[in-house]
């Protein structure tokens, strides 16, 4: 329990009084009291960054609760249509909670430019909405009198355009076939619609183009419409603006006592010539309507666009927008493997992360998570590194000491231990992959002081002596997938790989004192964390690694994937890893899946992946492949994911519906099964694992794939592979850059070889051992060639 101090028994005191001011009984008071001091939270580790991010959702989830039971007949977005169905499997009572949040549906897809700071977001049926938290543009299709409304169509097709961040959606009505793409040129939204009569006679269609006091979250605050017909321009709230393809046939404005602009489009005896709506309740509507004449066979299109920005550039074509995201890609690293669904994946999360850069910050998400967190960015960053995105991620890198506060401390968020690890492993990756120390030289004032943090934070008084968590950071909430607030050794295996990082770096440019100062707190940290490992392992007679000191064995055990990936702080030999591995997959995977229990209460796609990386550093490719491979079979028709999935909906049930940490992760797995560095405690220079992570299904027909512009400590690779038959031919080109280059180079196949050459000369230095395949190959060369025979 809390220590009582003066400063709280003053507060308990003005609470009791206000609580029976307000007539609420003894007994809620209590409660609210227990519910606070088993939070484990404090004024030093409350999160207040997140206070606008909840305000918001709380506050709309109040609304939705409030109004959306009482549009009776209104058009709602997709996921209200669904989660208030009692045949629906996503169905949730209203019940008397108050509060109405999409936790069933919660999946959109973010469209943008680099350049651009907004991305725009598309929901499941096309709904898209150009800010955030703000009103949104449907497209509806009328036919024979029918009309169509995509939000409550169970047949809607979605998916990318060419892998990249156009999205199409379409769906039919009596021959004729709505598909809407949706982009961002320039900063300008765009959404192309274009109309087919799949019909060998002429058909007359109705397009509309609404705008919705609606968004993927529910209610959104839609005040003043006014339409211009001068420039056919919808002028929302006073500022933003609609701009639509032509003048329309008919307008039709309404708000909320007049009741949902929807009805004009079904019957026009419900049209009445409103060209503006004011709406003290915030449900003022809108819609265009484009009556056409569609010959056989033939297709209209219209786009409207929504300016993001100054709005003044020039709408491209989606062709135009493909090429422009095509020559971005193809300065990076390139892979191609034999599975095409696999490159789309690849295509779409690295768009994913490029679009989620916004100059100097970078975010996990589109909209609930359009803000920066040390944690989200230090995948993300070294999943963009790892491809050569260095001039994307530098700029965020060279803000990190805006983000520090006087005390060294790098804060995204109040009471989460872990960001001084992230900053400064997230620098010396960022120094190793670019070849390129003088960004990780200009911070290292900056990274000093982060150290000086840590080793002030860490519980070494006298009051901690003897503790379970002497010598650990502090408890804290940390990441929310491990639990209430606590200590958490997540947060002290980032803590030490950020010194061990910081070492390397004091090492690469020269600064010995630096490093030695270093060495020092990190060879006491991690004496202290196996300490305390061994001591709750002792106490509790675990197998595992639970996840902090004072914790049984349970779920929020994952944050200890760290310790192998990415971090490896723990020898891949390590049992009490495999254990712990083993008692995930065991006790909270569901369909391939890892479930969490705490907060998220759904299937995690992201924390999956770091399980699967995991086991490949511990050395089994076989799990690592399949379990990625269930995490693709878990992938939205947009080739991305929510932060956590529905059991039954298949829908997002938390956080941003379009997750940036899940792309960097898919992003690495396809690498690292490719190329994988190996950094061992106490050495400078990594090993290199080739394609220890490929899987053996490659290998056992004619197959090609290949990784290249690839950089690695020391250098950039080049790898291309081809199996013919029984035979297989690696070729290798490898190019020195700045930094000290790998020190032993590993092929490890998923067969067995046999009559391996390199060049034209038999190579001796192999060994074989269950039915895997390894080559330490000899000292760097340009070209390096490899041919083996496969023994089936």
């Amino acid at each position: 329990m809390k220590q009582t101090t003066i400063r709280s028994s003053v507060l308990e005191a003005i609470l009791n009084r206000v609580a029976a001011f307000l007539h609420i009984p003894p007994l809620a008071v209590r409660m609210f009291k227990m519910a606070n001091e088993l939070s484990g939270l404090d004024r030093k580790t409350i999160p207040t960054e997140l206070v606008p991010l909840n305000t918001v959702q709380l506050a709309r989830g109040l609304l939705n609760f409030t109004v959306m039971q009482n549009l009776n007949g209104w058009i709602l977005p997709y996921w209200a249509v669904h989660q208030y169905d009692p045949q629906s499997p996503g169905f949730i009572p209203r019940s008397h909670l108050g509060l109405s949040i999409n936790v069933t549906a919660r999946n959109w897809t973010a469209v943008g430019t680099p350049g651009c700071a907004i991305e725009p977001v598309i929901d499941p049926r096309g709904l898209v909405t150009p800010f955030r938290n703000g009103w949104s543009v449907d497209l509806w299709l009328k036919v024979n009198d029918r009309a169509v409304f995509p939000s409550r169509e169970l047949r809607v097709e979605q998916g990318l355009v060419e892998d990249f961040p156009l999205v199409s959606t379409k769906w039919q009505e009596g021959g004729v076939e709505l598909e809407s793409i949706t982009y961002v040129s320039g900063d300008i939204l765009v959404i192309r619609a274009t109309m087919r009569n799949t019909t060998p006679a002429p058909l007359d269609a109705t397009l509309g183009i609404a705008l919705r006091p609606f968004n993927p979250e529910g209610v959104s605050l839609l005040h003043e419409i006014t339409f211009d017909s001068g420039s056919s321009t919808f002028i929302i709230n006073g500022g933003e603006r609609l701009r639509l393809p032509s003048r329309p046939d008919f307008v039709c404005c309404s708000n909320h006592q007049e009741g949902d602009s929807a009805r004009c489009f079904v019957s026009s005896a419900n049209r009445p010539k409103l060209q503006e709506a004011s709406c003290p309740a915030g449900l003022a509507s809108g819609l265009a309507a484009y009556v056409l004449q569609l010959p056989a066979n033939e297709e209209r299109t219209l786009a409207a666009s929504v300016p993001l920005g100054t709005g003044v550039g020039t709408i491209e074509n989606p062709g135009e927008v493909i090429e422009q995201w095509q020559r971005l890609l193809a300065t990076g690293t390139v892979i191609h493997t034999p599975d095409e669904h696999l490159n789309s994946m690849l295509t779409a999360s690295l768009s994913t992360l490029l679009l989620l850069v916004d100059d100097d910050s970078i975010t996990p998400g589109p909209w609930t998570y359009h803000q920066f967190w040390f944690r989200d960015a230090a995948v993300m960053l070294r999943a963009l590194d790892v491809f050569g995105f260095h001039a994307q991620t530098r700029p965020v890198i060279q803000g990190f000491p805006a983000r520090q506060t006087r005390t060294g401390y790098f804060r995204s968020q109040q009471g989460e231990w872990d960001s001084n690890g992230q900053a400064l492993w997230t620098v010396w990756q960022h120094a190793v992959l670019s070849h390129d120390p003088t960004v990780a030289a200009a911070l290292l004032p900056s990274l000093r002081s982060g150290i000086t943090w840590i080793d002030r934070a860490r519980r070494t008084g006298p009051k901690d002596a003897g503790t379970a968590w002497e010598g650990l950071l502090p408890a804290g909430l940390s990441a929310e997938h491990l639990g209430l607030a606590d200590h958490y050794f997540w947060d002290d295996w980032w803590a030490m790989a950020g010194v061990q990082a910081f070492v390397r770096l004091a090492d690469w440019l020269g600064n010995a004192a630096e490093a030695g100062h270093a060495r020092i707190l990190l060879d006491d940290f991690r004496q202290a964390t196996e300490r305390a490992i061994e001591r709750v392992r002792a106490t509790k007679s675990m197998n595992g690694i639970p996840a902090g000191p004072t914790r049984r064995l349970d779920c929020g055990m994952i944050g200890n994937c760290a310790a192998w990936y990415p971090l490896q702080e723990l020898p891949e030999s390590d049992i009490r890893m495999k254990a712990t591995l083993e008692l995930l997959e065991d006790h909270y995977f569901l369909d391939g899946l890892f479930f969490q229990h705490f907060v998220h209460s759904g299937k995690n796609p992201y924390l999956t992946l770091q399980i699967a990386h995991a086991w490949l550093y511990g050395g089994d490719r076989t799990k690592f492949w399949q379990i990625l491979s269930d995490v693709v079979r878990h992938a939205s028709p947009t080739m991305n994911y929510p932060e956590a999935i529905h059991p039954h909906t298949g829908g997002g049930v938390m956080g941003d519906g379009h997750h940036g940490w899940a792309a960097a992760e898919m992003v690495l797995a396809l690498r690292d099964a490719f190329i994988q560095e190996r950094w061992y405690p106490g050495r400078s220079r990594p090993d290199l694992v080739l394609l220890g992570g490929t899987p053996s299904s490659w290998y056992h027909s004619d197959a090609h794939f290949s990784i290249s512009r690839a950089p690695i400590p020391g250098g950039m690779l080049d790898l291309d592979v081809s199996v013919h038959g029984k035979a297989v031919k690696i070729t290798l080109s490898l190019q020195e850059a700045p930094g000290k280059f790998p020190e032993h180079l590993f092929l490890r196949l998923p067969v067995v070889a046999v009559n391996v050459q390199i060049g034209d000369e038999p190579f001796p230095d192999v060994s074989v051992k269950d039915g895997e395949t390894i080559i330490q190959l000899p000292g760097v060369q340009d070209t390096l060639c490899v041919s083996a025979g496969i023994s089936r």
